[in-house]
């Protein structure tokens, strides 16, 4: 058979000799599995070098045929060139049957190939944290208390990258007492330097030609016992309240929501909401939340029943030479694939976009649209629903937008104005947005959107609002002829002082918060649940640490003690 190869590195992903049987050797008997997982509730594995997912689809199966009933794999694993799906697919094929159904399983659900931290789960039971990016820059932003490490990069002679003395510092910064390791390499400065970061390292028979590889344990601290954290409160039944529900359902949970006014009552309510991250010039803490949360959400949404959702491209006119700028640095330094992200001259997005477009855009084939309230009636399904927000509970969640007074955040008031669809914008094939937005056409009408008032804290539908949402549409795209006002809707949308959601734990016991989501929350609100849902369980974190910084509370607080530092 072909064995598959990395044409970075000119090496293959796999023993040619029998790739499973050498995983088995290698990875899951070099690290004592399955023994060392029973009468565990919660186990951690992290690997350098993810590849074709080979290692990981035969750790899920035997965990899924030996671990006890209510235990949970976290599988953690850093990729620098991340495969696609075809040639993973292809890569395993002469294994197929063997690996069914994890395989198909897992390619149903694999991720963007963008960087940062992509998080999916599967059955209740295993959780995968794929990272795609340099293992040197992205260990040090991964949180996890690791039980065992597969080291699977390619040979380190071919690739020393992967096998540094930064990461061996990291390996040792995430592991405990009873950590694990092995490798299919006995290269003599991967053994010197695994002991130098405290690993105790014991040479072993390769597995077939093979004539040595690699195993032990960490000497280091004992792994601190957690919390169990069963019984959840959620305060808000909104898009951060209802999708924490269903991240927690995920993951084995059973949680409880909590609102007075029930299920999608405000801004949360709106039948049309568009799929998009919020555009930042570099990259940074910020745009890698959105990146994460963005691939979280187009992985997520197709397979939502009842959620009218749609896969139909946006596009991002870039209005000025400001924007210009920014949607090009975008391009640049986010570095997502075409397939993603593509930024096009004015005759390219008109033909994207179905309709006349003067600008240049930003495309996002991978955005489209879906009904928000749909959408949380869909998260909130088989979540039971409290009267009053007392009991005995092991942790809150309040994600109840502004009506938290502690928390810095304040309301902005937006009106969305519903149209029937005219001869002209019946054409329109993916949403545009240029400072506002109008949707592709469905069921013969669009959404126009959106009003941006922080002074108005009223909620009832003002007239001229939908005149303003037209107006700004047929002046930034001129030819789109005149428009019927078929409804409107307004809501209170909350945002913070700094435009970035607030997700994280709160300082006085389990406490935990998600708000602040704004207009992008249809998206920012999956993502933060899921980091909400790793504190509740004791997990790996589902995204970096320099992100959990950036939305956590206690960003403001640290911000006004610099204030105050600098003014002494």
């Amino acid at each position: 058979m072909d064995t598959p190869r990395s044409l970075q590195f000119d090496d293959v992903y796999f023993s040619a000799h029998d790739g499973p049987g050498e995983t088995i050797y290698v990875f899951l008997d070099g690290n004592d599995l399955p023994a060392r997982w029973q009468g565990v509730d919660h186990f951690t594995i992290a690997e350098t070098g993810f590849g074709t997912g080979l290692n990981f689809l035969l750790a899920w199966e035997l965990f899924d045929r030996t671990a006890q009933k209510g235990a949970f794999l976290d599988f953690i694993s850093v990729e620098k060139f991340p495969l696609t799906a075809d040639f993973i697919r292809s890569g395993l094929s002469p294994w197929a049957q063997r690996l069914e159904p994890y395989l198909s399983n897992m390619l149903a659900q694999y991720p963007m190939q963008v960087p940062g931290f992509h998080r999916i789960v599967f059955d209740n039971r295993v959780a995968l944290t794929l990272v795609f990016g340099d293992a040197n820059a992205v260990l040090p932003e991964v949180e996890a208390s690791v039980d065992a490490w597969f080291l699977d990069g390619f040979t380190p002679a071919k690739n020393p990258d992967m096998w540094t003395e930064g990461v061996f510092a990291q390996m040792a910064r995430l592991s405990h007492s009873a950590t694990t390791f092995s490798t299919f390499t006995a290269a003599g400065f991967v053994k010197r330097g695994l002991m130098a970061a405290g690993f105790a390292v014991e040479k072993k028979r390769g597995f077939g030609p093979k004539r040595d590889m690699l195993a032990g344990h960490f000497d280091g601290p004992k792994k601190p016992r957690r919390k169990p954290m069963k019984k959840i409160l959620i305060h808000g039944a909104g898009l951060a309240g209802c999708s924490a529900a269903y991240a927690l359902k995920l993951y084995g949970f059973d949680p409880v929501l909590y609102d007075p006014n029930g299920i999608a009552a405000g801004a949360s309510g709106n039948p049309v909401g568009i799929i998009n991250p919020r555009f930042t010039a570099y990259r940074s803490a910020e745009s890698d939340f959105y990146t994460a949360a963005f691939a979280q959400s187009v992985r997520t949404f197709p397979n939502l029943s009842d959620c009218e959702y749609r896969r139909c491209g946006s596009l991002h006119l870039a209005m000025d030479e400001e924007k210009q700028k920014r949607f090009t640095h975008t391009k640049e330094h986010w570095q997502w694939e075409d397939a993603h992200m593509r930024y096009l001259d004015p005759a390219q997005a008109s033909d994207v976009a179905g309709v006349a477009i003067s600008k240049p855009a930003l495309y996002l084939p991978d955005s489209g649209r879906i009904n928000p309230r749909s959408l949380c009636q869909f998260y909130a399904r088989d979540v039971a629903m409290a009267r009053e927000p007392t009991g005995d509970y092991d942790a809150h969640i309040f994600a109840s937008g502004a009506q938290m007074k502690e928390i810095p955040v304040h309301t902005v008031r937006g009106q969305i104005t519903f149209v029937e669809s005219n001869k002209i914008s019946t054409g329109i094939k993916t949403n545009l947005c240029y400072g506002g937005y109008i949707s592709a056409p469905m069921n013969g009408m669009h959404v126009i959107g959106s009003t941006f008032q922080k002074w108005l804290k009223e909620t009832d539908s003002i007239a001229q609002d939908d005149a303003d949402n037209i107006n700004k549409l047929t002046t930034s795209i001129p030819g789109l002829g005149e428009f019927k006002v078929t409804g409107q809707r307004a809501a209170l949308r909350t945002a913070s002082q700094d435009r970035f959601p607030i997700v994280g734990r709160m300082e006085e016991g389990e406490r935990f918060v998600s708000t602040a989501h704004g207009s992008h929350g249809i998206v920012s609100s999956l993502g933060g649940a899921h980091l909400l849902a790793d504190y509740v369980r004791g997990g790996p974190l589902s995204l970096g640490k320099s992100t959990v910084n950036a939305l956590s509370l206690s960003r403001f607080f640290e911000r006004e003690q610099r204030k105050a530092g600098k003014k002494n």
